[in-house]
């Protein structure tokens, strides 16, 4: 009876043999997981490995451009001058705020940078951009001759100045940045640097003359001059008022308050500082060494031609010398000398502008040898051909084309 059992269990399908492959797998993997559980040194690698792949793959997350994103690659200017058939990207400059304005009703407005520049543009760019043209001549022409001016001459001429003056370096970039807003660095190069380069341009030391000597000693220290001043820009107001003035002088500074049109000294009833010799104004000069103690002068035409003015000088008094010419003599020496470096250094700046074409697209002018007109009328230009519409005198005519006729140019525009 067991034995037919046996038989027919036998002849009947087993179904649990069709799953045997799996279950010995499980029983590969659990015995493996008992294995590492049993093990703490496997268990602390296969944890560390997780995590450092937990990690990477948050960084490569983090470094991958987000959907709608186009991501550029850059390539070295020589690489994409070789590519021939490839197309370009350039990266579009994310706009810089320099300021942030906000509201109390949540209103939010800013201030580019881009804002900024115009318009300090706007107020101080030309008087900047003179600066810098002024700076680039000299560098060039030094780098012609081969002159040059390191830091250290830079430094040992601050320190120079400071010992004339008496006070340390330290204190005058002080009072530099108190006064002008001037660091340091745009000091060396904006002044210090210019001025010692173009000495070295000039070359030859000035000479000081007796006559330079004297000149400057009667300017500086000689007799003077005290009166009072009634300026007019209408000869006739000034006749009138000199007229009045013969009948009752004693009205002159009640005049001068009125009808000056010199606003410093008008409040002071027409007082002016002395004058002295080798005035500004030669005519008010000759006028008042020639006055005598409350004297009124005629009428004295002063001034330029375009901006004339009519005054009437009363004398309050005469002053003597102070010093004599030997005891200021060294210090007339210094002073003159570098007048007169100052002078030819100038001189010698508009010389080598004079023979350099500049054109200043702020301005729209052009300067220097090449220039046909003062006003340039040109475009600002958007790459490195000249885009003022004026050839230089010493170019070539352009080339006709094979047609016979000249190639077409735009004409120049105007602001």
């Amino acid at each position: 009876m067991d034995g037919q059992l046996e038989q027919q269990a036998d002849l009947e399908p087993r179904p649990e043999a069709a799953v045997e492959p799996v279950t010995g797998i499980s029983r590969v993997i659990r015995g493996r997981l008992s294995h590492l559980l049993e093990s703490p040194r496997l268990l602390l690698v296969l944890g560390g490995t997780v995590v450092v792949a937990l990690v990477a793959a948050v960084a490569w997350q983090t470094r991958t451009p987000t959907e709608g994103v186009a991501q550029v690659k850059r390539i070295p200017r020589s690489q994409a001058q070789q590519a021939t058939g490839k197309a370009r990207v350039q990266t579009v400059r994310k706009a810089q705020n320099m300021a942030r304005i906000s509201t109390a009703g949540g209103r939010t407005n800013f201030i580019s940078r881009d804002e900024l520049a115009r318009e300090c543009i706007a107020r101080i760019g030309g008087e900047v951009l003179d600066e810098l043209i002024n700076r680039k001549v000299i560098e060039m022409e030094c780098a012609r001759l081969g002159i040059t001016v390191n830091d250290t001459e830079v430094k040992q001429e601050v320190v120079r100045l400071c010992k004339e003056t008496g006070m340390e370096p330290s204190q005058w970039y002080q009072i530099l940045k108190a006064r002008h807003n001037i660091t340091p660095a745009q000091y060396h190069r904006n002044r210090i640097w210019p001025a010692m380069a173009m000495k070295k341009l000039v070359g030859a030391s000035v000479s000081v003359t007796d006559q330079d000597l004297k000149t400057a000693y009667e300017h500086h220290f000689g007799a003077r001059v005290k009166v009072r001043l009634i300026a007019y820009d209408n000869i006739r107001r000034a006749n009138e008022a000199w007229n009045a003035l013969q009948k009752t002088p004693n009205d002159f500074e009640r005049i001068a308050k009125r009808d000056s049109i010199e606003p410093n000294s008008r409040s002071l009833g027409g007082l002016i500082p002395p004058i002295r010799r080798h005035h500004e104004f030669p005519k008010l000069e000759a006028a008042a060494f020639k006055l005598r103690v409350g004297e009124i002068s005629a009428i004295v035409q002063y001034g330029p031609p375009t901006q004339s003015r009519y005054g009437i000088l009363k004398c309050e008094g005469h002053t003597k010398p102070e010093f004599a010419l030997k005891d200021v003599r060294d210090y007339l020496v210094k002073m003159v000398t570098e007048q007169k470096s100052q002078a030819s250094m100038a001189r010698h700046l508009l010389a080598i502008k004079e023979r350099t074409r500049v054109d200043n697209y702020l301005l729209n002018t052009t300067t220097g040898s090449a220039r046909r007109t003062q006003q340039a009328g040109f475009a600002r230009p958007s790459s490195a051909k000249s885009a003022s519409g004026v050839r230089p005198a010493n170019a070539t005519a352009p080339r006709k084309t094979n047609r016979g006729t000249p190639p077409r140019t735009i004409p120049p525009t105007r602001r």
